[in-house]
C-alpha cells in the first residue's frame, strides 16, 4: 500500500479491498512493492553478499578459486554446505515464506491496521530467515577454514574487550593481503560500543536517520559499520566487497499472494521467496571473537 496516503482513505481503500476475493487479491499484489523496498532497506544479509536477478532458464552457477572451499546454504535452506570441488558452484535454491493470518471478525472490526502489521510480520520473518541463514554461512567458513594451502586461511581473531584500532586494523589486514577491499563490519550493539569510544578522529560517525535505520552506525577506514539484533554478542564480520564475496540469486523475487482460509475464517497472505546464498570466495571474511 501507498504509505503517503492519510490512515482514513487507506482504510476507506483496504476496507473496499477486503469484501471480494478478487479485491485481496489485488490487496496482496500492492503489498509486494513496498515490502521488497523495505526488506532491501533494512536486510544485513543482502548488504554482505551481491543480489542477482536470475534470467529465465539460467543457473545460478559461479567460478571459485581452486583452492578454496565454498560454501552455500542447501536446498532445504537449513544445512551448509562445503565445495571443494569443482571449480564451478551450483548453488542450490530454496524457498523462504511466511503466512501471516487475521481473524475475519478482527477484519469487521474494522480494525485495518492488523493487515499493515501482518504483511511487516511476514517481510520481518523473511528477512529474518535470509540474514540467519548468512551469518550460518558466515560461521561456516570461519569455523572451517577455507584454503587448502597452509596457512592460507583467515584465522578467527581473539580478542578480549574493549575491541581496539589495532585489533581491528590487523583484522583488515587478513582480507587485504588477498588483494580484496574491506566493505562491511557487522557486530551488535554491545559491541559497537567500544568503537563509539575510538572518537571521531577516526570513526566517521553516521548522523542521518535514514541511513541508521538501516544498521549504518558509522564508517571506519572506508568500511561500513553495521549494527545488528542478529549478529551475536562478542562476534564481529569483517568482510569484504560484496561482489567479490558471494551471491544471492534469485528466482523469485518477494511475492504476496492472497490466502484465505474459510474453514478458519481468516483473511491471509502467503509471503514468499526462491533465491540461493553463499560464499565463493571465503578468503573476504575475518571472525573476531570477544570475550568480556
Amino acid at each position: 500500500m501507498n504509505t503517503n496516503v492519510s490512515t482514513a482513505v487507506k482504510a476507506k481503500i483496504i476496507g473496499d479491498y477486503i469484501k471480494t476475493p478478487q479485491g485481496r487479491a489485488k490487496l496482496a499484489a500492492s503489498m509486494t512493492q513496498p515490502l521488497r523496498l523495505r526488506r532491501d532497506y533494512t536486510a544485513v544479509g543482502r548488504k554482505t553478499f551481491l543480489v542477482e536477478q536470475l534470467p529465465d532458464g539460467a543457473l545460478p552457477i559461479y567460478d571459485k578459486d581452486p583452492d578454496v572451499t565454498a560454501y552455500v546454504v542447501g536446498e532445504e535452506g537449513e544445512n551448509i554446505l562445503a565445495i571443494t570441488k569443482p571449480r564451478r558452484v551450483l548453488f542450490p535454491l530454496f524457498e523462504i515464506a511466511s503466512n501471516p493470518e487475521i481473524p475475519l471478525t478482527q477484519i469487521k472490526e474494522r480494525r485495518y491496521d492488523l493487515i499493515e502489521r501482518a504483511q511487516d510480520l511476514g517481510r520481518a520473518q523473511i528477512q529474518a530467515a535470509e540474514d540467519e541463514r548468512v551469518f550460518a554461512v558466515l560461521d561456516a567458513i570461519a569455523t572451517n577454514g577455507f584454503d587448502s594451502i597452509a596457512g592460507g586461511e583467515n584465522p578467527d581473531v581473539a580478542v578480549v574487550a574493549p575491541v581496539s584500532g589495532a585489533v581491528l586494523a590487523d583484522a583488515f589486514a587478513l582480507i587485504e593481503r588477498h588483494d580484496l577491499r574491506v566493505a562491511r563490519v557487522f557486530m551488535n550493539a554491545r559491541d559497537y560500543a567500544d568503537l563509539r569510544k575510538f572518537g571521531r578522529d577516526i570513526l566517521d560517525i553516521e548522523s542521518q536517520r535514514d541511513l541508521l535505520k538501516t544498521g549504518l552506525m558509522a564508517n571506519l577506514w572506508g568500511a561500513q559499520i553495521i549494527v545488528s539484533r542478529l549478529v551475536p554478542v562478542g562476534t564481529v564480520y569483517v568482510c569484504c566487497e560484496p561482489e567479490m564475496f558471494g551471491r544471492i540469486p534469485v528466482r523469485t523475487e518477494l511475492t504476496v499472494l492472497s490466502a484465505d482460509d474459510p474453514k478458519a475464517r481468516t483473511i491471509g497472505f502467503s509471503i514468499f521467496e526462491n533465491l540461493g546464498i553463499g560464499a565463493y570466495n571465503p578468503k573476504g571474511l575475518t571472525r573476531l571473537t570477544i570475550t568480556r
